[in-house]
């Protein structure tokens, strides 16, 4: 094997091996967790800090329709295809101890939680035709004239959030 063969199978190797690594991370989950610093309110307010926890969704894109031709149409339809995403919303969970801050002794902690849920979206598609139809055979390939046509898809958003709040 020449040696600019073997030059060409090892940069290729590398590139499979680069591409493999830079994908398992996108791929291993489908949010990334979020930490937010309060430590410095227990310095500063001379209480206890809340905590949180929570995550940011990654959406991930699926396949959008296909635009195909009709019969009497000039441009495929939908024109602009609508894009799917979908991922999940992170579960969060929020725990301030409130004793401390109010001096009232009946109210110990307020804590909110959220689970986590799916989220299901697409973002907005668009169908235009011209005011001609395609060739005719009739006609002799020429087109008809027909009135104009365009239109704007709705996105679309679906989940099921929900939230507890514990106040004790």
């Amino acid at each position: 094997m020449k040696s600019t063969a073997r030059g060409t199978l090892a940069v290729l190797a590398g590139c499979l091996a680069a591409a493999g690594a830079g994908a398992a991370p996108a791929a291993a989950g489908e949010q990334a967790p979020v930490a937010v610093p309060l430590n410095g309110v227990e310095s500063a307010l001379h209480v206890k800090a809340p905590e949180l926890s929570t995550g940011v969704p990654i959406p991930v894109p699926s396949r959008p329709d296909v635009p195909r031709f009709g019969t009497g149409r000039m441009l495929p339809e939908p024109l602009l295809p609508a894009v799917p995403l979908s991922s999940e919303l992170p579960a969060t969970r929020i725990f301030a101890p409130l004793s401390e801050a109010t001096g009232d002794h009946k109210i110990d902690h307020v804590g909110l939680s959220t689970p986590g849920s799916d989220v299901h979206t697409a973002t907005p598609g668009a169908s235009v035709n011209p005011p001609l139809t395609g060739p005719r055979a009739d006609r002799l390939g020429m087109p008809d004239l027909t009135l104009p046509d365009a239109a704007l898809g709705t996105p679309l958003l679906q989940t099921t959030p929900g939230a507890v709040l514990d106040l004790a």
